[in-house]
């Protein structure tokens, strides 16, 4: 009688949290620690594990600055809108604690600049995302955004003499490149300004090369992460043996048949997935091909 022989399961490495959503939790948890009323604008990570333990420190979530009246109000990685941020400084008895990413502040003041030179802001992103929300807010009445999955929004972008581009800092590279190239075609004047994530990038690279190196891939994160979806996306172009899940345990409910037979398996996780969980889906890879 043969038994199957146990999997080589290898994490990528730079994966993980990345700095700013690291230390937009960091800065949370300390305030509450100080014995502050603590509350963040906007979820602070897509990860459901993290968010129980916020909740259970006591650190509360408002969707809107108007539900936040006193105490201590946190902003998330992604940033916020500038009327929002305008509100939340002019409310009196609350306390502001800013941890938008340094990257993504670089966003704001590159659209904020560009704008003010005449040029149309073209951002390629998810419009409903957060940060191209907070971005596009600094980009005056003279802006556009695209789609990086779906090429027909880009005839929003108009033929007109001076064109900025701008990109959410977790689409993939190529896909700014494309899009560049494409506006170069509609304006006389082009400046583009790279605002992919250099974290981003490493975290593709370093997830790419294990691809390459392994028979399946499981991407880790929350479904609702634009960055994860990203990394799922470049990871199945290399090894289409890719699957995304949330958790070790959607990976055991939805994922063990597909686990048994493959030799060598590799893990990466988005920016907002802690290193702990993408240790757990190790173990629980182990245990389901024992």
């Amino acid at each position: 009688m043969t038994t199957a022989l146990r999997p080589d399961v290898r994490i990528a490495e730079r994966a993980g949290f990345c700095y700013g959503v690291r230390l937009a939790i960091d800065k949370a948890k300390q305030a509450r620690e100080e014995g502050k009323d603590v509350t963040t604008l906007g979820q602070l990570v897509h990860n459901q594990g993290i968010k129980a333990d916020l909740a259970e420190r006591g650190i509360r979530t408002a969707d809107l600055a108007d539900q936040v009246e006193g105490g201590t109000l946190v902003i998330r990685a992604h940033g916020v809108p500038a009327s929002e941020m305008e509100k939340v400084r002019s409310t009196r008895g609350l306390e502001v604690i800013d941890a938008t990413c340094t990257w993504v502040l670089q966003s704001q003041k590159a659209a904020r600049e560009l704008a003010e030179a005449g040029y149309t802001v073209c951002i390629i992103g998810h419009e409903d995302h957060p940060e191209v929300k907070g971005v596009r807010s600094y980009a005056g009445d003279n802006h556009v955004v695209v789609d990086d999955m779906d090429r027909s929004t880009w005839e929003r972008v108009p033929r007109t003499k001076k064109i900025g581009v701008l990109s959410q800092s977790t689409i993939l590279p190529h896909k700014l490149e494309e899009f560049a190239a494409f506006c170069l075609r509609r304006c006389h004047d082009l400046r583009v300004v790279n605002t992919v994530c250099p974290v981003t990038l490493t975290r593709q690279d370093q997830s790419v090369k294990l691809a390459r190196e392994v028979d399946a891939m499981v991407v880790v994160g929350g479904k609702n992460s634009s960055n994860t979806k990203e990394l799922a996306v470049k990871c199945r172009q290399i090894q289409p043996e890719t699957i995304h899940v949330a958790d070790a345990d959607e990976l055991a409910t939805d994922w063990a048949d597909w686990l048994r037979g493959k030799p060598r398996i590799g893990i990466t996780g988005g920016t907002s997935t802690p290193e702990d969980d993408l240790e757990e889906v190790r173990d629980r890879i182990y245990a389901l091909t024992a």
